[in-house]
């Protein structure tokens, strides 16, 4: 199946009638289509909602990598931004603007028609003065009162400048305004053609206000028809301009080009909008459409006919969409016919009926006022008699008292709102409990799933690091740590989670004029009955929510950070270390504490002064951090004095890191001329000694430091002599295997995995060798069990990752898979899988050329977490196997759970053939087993004749063991393939 059609929305804002109906048109129409929207906000959290005119400075390339096409709405965007989504092959089309430096398609409203219909109604009512009022910011509001001066001139009227009222913005504060300048001149029209219903509104409040009586003394058409226009006093006419079909014709034309149609730069426009007239214009008559009079309206469609298309240009947008709704329709609108043209009265339950069937097509009070007016329209076409007349009254006084009860439940998803913003408020202006990163602020409100990023640095503005996630399914839990393109953001599983043409895929620049903090993407909804931008709310908040908690941190860390080093204090080193004692106590985990006194730092002060003192200080801090895991805590207590506290860390390992950073502060420094050269003389103090506080802890590690300094500066004592000797034993051969991990000691061997039947191979097991330099070959048994110890065993297994994949990579097609083993540590090891997916791409690789082998010992350890670090190896293509098979405890449950492709027979089994006890048994059992549960199944260790010869009997098909090949050198596998390995001319085994 397809991914859906995603289409990128850039806009200046999202709320209230104009923006919300333009991206409910876009959002029905690509859904309609099987699409899914993503809407990125542009216009910032600080300015001004009513727009200036000119595109905005907006640049991130959000979502680029997810969308076909891009519909830009007004100034969301400048010409530079999206000739660049352009050039990328994504269609562009315009909507309600026009850009004299980019040609694109454009979806404009008919500014036209709509106003010329307007003025020569006004006309008709012998108006001669007939003004005009809007916001000349806008190319709408421009395009508008352009008709209204070709509309004057069409009736043989001279504009007069004076009539002409500007307002300053689109809403009622701008229609007070211009009411202000009229009733501050004598020369008064005695007609307007306000630009927009908002102005219209403001206008007739401060008239009446002042005096005026409406229409007698100024008629008044509008333009937008929305809904509180039709509550006016007295209620207004206007141009009922259907934005939400703009939209929908955006959407058609991108979805158009998408599909690789040739769509023209010009404009495009939808149906002329009707004239709604109701009392403001001075008419008492129902409305009806746009300047048709009775006559032309009976030389039309039939009455039915045209009730019809109205009611489905209301609901749906046009006739060709959703044959269920459409068919609903029908149903309401012979609902409809029944009552008004029959004989009878309207029964009760003919009314139910109706008032079922309108309800169920749409519940939003827009829509049911327009369905009133549609039907309005019809009743004054067909109601005669008084019984009719009566219908009518019951009739609409039925729908009235459904659009009421709609209207309610307005207002109340409005409290609710209203609500949700306060506990949204509440949750972000204190972030003393809670982090507003993990998007925990989200829980209660209508806001399904969310992801957010903050940008890497300042400097870096195409990165993005995924820092909280929220969904009740835990879908995107996952991203939370990862880092993404600004192209990528936000990730695909949010878009999957949309459900229906209401949702949309929101996404808020989060930043201030004087930081950018990122991005906010979230499954939102269009809601064009309000003109709040909660979204941008909630980002203008979240980023006074970061900085707050950017504060926050700056003084905890302050508190508890040594200033010269960077390093933490003696306070939070012993709160980390009164941490580790208690995770010991409990879980028995391992650590040390290591304890670091400067030898001659005295000297230096004395010789080159407190200065450059205090840079060496800073120095061996810097250093020290350079060598500690992100688990590990470096400390300075003041003066020369260090400690160093080595999570999950025994002995040998801590040994291990005291040499490392010996020999780190070992290396030269300059302070400007003065070669410095530092020493530390360490003491360490292991957790198991048993004690009981944070102070006993570094008491030892302070004692063993001076025992160390009493011996030779610059030496390391351990606290338990006894410990200390064991350590020593091993000293050597740690060193040994870290000597060879940085002088490539080490080398891959392949043994091949053979089909039992045919004898020949195309894939193999990697298995690691150390070539040392005095003791010749040395096998796994050996050095394993060491690198285990110290974790070196995690960087041994990325390198062999490595290496696999480019012997892979080199060999080609004609080798299938190789296995890899995975060590306990490697295993957990959290950056596991983007490791194994890099080294697969950065050779060319598709994750089904990798197995990786894990012991049921490793995932029984923690069955739960291994499970889901299985299927996200799974999930990702690698293949997996289970090694060593039936020597754990639930092998049964292994495979039963766990996303296995194969398990291996451990070479125990193997052995036992010959001896005669029940391995025949278990061996056939197992590879039933897989059989039954579709597992494939590898016998490990084939060395006999008898022994394939048994594995062949009972249906066996893969094996591999000496009796075939022994693990050889990449070249000499190569050679392996295509040949009968049945009888291999063994090379010497190695």
């Amino acid at each position: 199946m397809d991914d859906p059609t995603t289409v990128l929305v850039v806009t200046p804002s999202l709320g209230g009638h104009y923006f919300g109906q333009l991206l409910a048109g876009v959002t029905r129409q690509v859904s309609l289509a099987g699409g899914r929207v993503v809407v990125v906000e542009t216009l910032p959290e600080s300015a001004p909602r009513d727009e200036a005119g000119e595109p905005g400075d907006f640049s991130i390339p959000v979502a680029w990598s997810h969308v076909r096409g891009v519909v830009s709405i007004t100034t969301a965007a400048g010409a530079e931004y999206l000739r660049r989504l352009r050039e990328t092959g994504r269609p562009v089309v315009l909507s309600s603007t026009l850009m004299p430096d980019f040609q694109a398609p454009a979806a404009m409203p008919d500014n036209h028609g709509g106003v010329v219909a307007a003025v020569e109604h006004l006309v008709g009512h012998g108006h001669t003065r007939i003004g005009f009022v809007g916001n000349f910011a806008q190319q709408d509001i421009r395009d508008r009162y352009e008709a209204y001066r070709q509309a004057l001139a069409a009736n043989g009227l001279e504009l007069d400048p004076a009539l002409v009222l500007r307002a300053p913005n689109n809403g009622e504060t701008g229609g007070d305004e211009a009411a202000r300048l009229l009733l501050a001149t004598d020369a008064r029209p005695t007609a307007l053609m306000v630009a927009t219903d908002r102005n219209a509104l403001g206008l007739m409040r401060r008239l009446t206000a002042a005096g005026m009586v409406l229409p007698d003394e100024l008629a008044i058409i509008g333009f937008d028809n929305i809904e509180a226009g039709a509550f006016a006093v007295p209620a207004l006419s206007t141009v009922d301009q259907r934005f939400d079909e703009v939209g929908a014709l955006a959407a058609t034309l991108v979805l158009a080009a998408i599909r690789g149609e040739q769509v023209p730069s010009e404009v495009f426009t939808p149906p002329v909008g009707a004239l709604t007239l109701r009392a403001s214009c001075g008419c008492s008559a129902e409305p009806r459409p746009r300047g048709a009079t009775p006559a032309e309206q009976s030389a039309g469609p039939a009455p039915r006919a045209r009730l019809e298309r109205a009611l489905t240009a209301v609901l749906l947008g046009d006739e060709s969409r959703i044959a269920p709704v459409r068919t609903a329709v029908r149903a309401a609108v012979g609902a409809v016919e029944r009552m008004l043209t029959s004989a009878g009265s309207a029964t009760e339950a003919e009314v139910d009926v109706l008032v079922l069937l309108v309800r169920s097509l749409t519940s939003r009070p827009d829509a049911l006022r327009r369905v009133i007016e549609a039907v309005s329209r019809y009743a004054s076409e067909v109601v005669v008699s008084p019984v009719q007349v009566s219908a009518w009254g019951t009739v609409a006084t039925a729908l009235w008292r459904l659009q009421a009860s709609a209207l309610l439940r307005q207002v109340e998803e409005t409290e609710d709102a209203m609500a949700e913003q306060y506990v949204v408020d509440a949750a972000l202006l204190d972030t003393t409990q809670t982090d507003p990163r993990t998007l925990g602020w989200l829980a209660g409100t209508h806001v399904r799933a969310a992801v957010l990023a903050l940008r890497v640095d300042e400097r870096s503005d195409q990165l993005l690091d995924v820092v909280g996630a929220y969904d009740a399914g835990g879908t995107l839990a996952h991203h939370v740590g990862t880092r993404t393109a600004v192209e990528s953001f936000p990730p695909t599983e949010l878009l999957d989670l949309l459900h229906d043409d209401r949702e949309i895929c929101v996404v808020v620049p989060v930043r201030t004029t004087t930081h950018d903090w990122g991005l906010l993407a979230l499954v939102g909804a269009v809601d064009s009955a309000s003109t709040r931008e909660t979204y941008q709310h909630w980002a203008g908040l979240l980023c006074t929510a970061l900085e707050s908690r950017r504060l926050q941190e700056e003084v905890r860390r302050s508190s508890l950070h040594d200033a010269l080093s960077g390093l933490p204090n003696r306070r939070l080193f012993l709160e980390r270390l009164t941490a580790a004692i208690d995770r010991r106590e409990r879980t028995g985990t391992p650590f040390a504490v290591l304890f670091l006194d400067l030898d001659g730092f005295k000297l230096i002060n004395d010789a080159l002064g407190h200065r450059a003192g205090d840079r060496v200080l800073a120095a061996v801090g810097d250093r020290i951090r350079r060598e500690l895991r992100s688990v590990d805590t470096g400390a300075r207590f003041g003066g020369d004095e260090f400690a160093v506290l080595l999570h999950d860390t025994g002995p040998e390992g801590a040994l291990r890191v005291a040499q490392r950073v010996q020999a780190v502060l070992a290396e030269r420094l300059d302070l400007d001329g003065a070669d410095v050269a530092v020493r530390a003389s360490i003491g360490i103090a292991t957790g198991s000694i048993g004690q009981e506080s944070a102070e006993d802890v570094l008491r030892d590690a302070d004692a063993a430091m001076y025992r160390a300094k009493s011996r030779e500066p610059g030496a390391v004592a351990f606290f338990d002599d006894a410990m200390r000797a064991h350590v020593v034993r091993h000293q050597h051969l740690h060193a040994e295997v870290r000597r060879a991990l940085a002088e490539h000691q080490f080398e891959v061997f392949y043994q091949p995995i053979v089909n039992l039947t045919s004898h020949r191979t195309d894939r193999f097991e990697a298995l690691v060798r150390w070539h040392h330099p005095e003791r010749g070959v040395v096998l796994p048994d050996e050095f394993l069990p060491v690198m285990e110890e110290t974790g070196l065993i995690v960087q041994l297994g990325h390198w062999v990752l490595a290496e696999v994949c480019r012997q892979l990579a080199e060999w080609g097609p004609d080798v299938v898979n190789v296995a890899v083993n995975l060590s306990d540590r490697q295993f957990w090891h959290r950056g596991l899988l983007p490791r194994v997916l890099d080294a697969l791409s950065r050779n060319g690789l598709t994750p089904d050329r990798l197995t990786l082998e894990v012991t049921e010992g490793v995932l029984m350890r923690r069955p739960e977490v291994a499970l889901h670090l299985m299927q996200e190896l799974h999930d990702a293509g690698l293949r997996l196997h289970i090694d060593d098979f039936g020597t754990g405890y639930s092998s049964l449950e292994t495979l039963h759970r766990f996303p296995v492709d194969a398990f291996k027979i451990d070479r125990s089994f193997i052995r036992g053939l010959a001896s005669g006890d029940r391995s025949t048994e278990l061996i056939t059992a197992l590879v039933d087993l897989g059989r039954s549960l579709g597992v494939a199944v590898v016998a490990e260790g084939v060395e006999t004749d008898d022994q394939l010869e048994f594995l062949q009997r009972i249906g066996c098909v893969t094996g591999q063991g000496y009796l075939f090949m022994p693990a050889v050198t990449g070249a000499q596998a190569g050679a392996l393939l295509g040949r009968d390995l049945a009888e291999p001319a063994h090379p010497e085994q190695p």
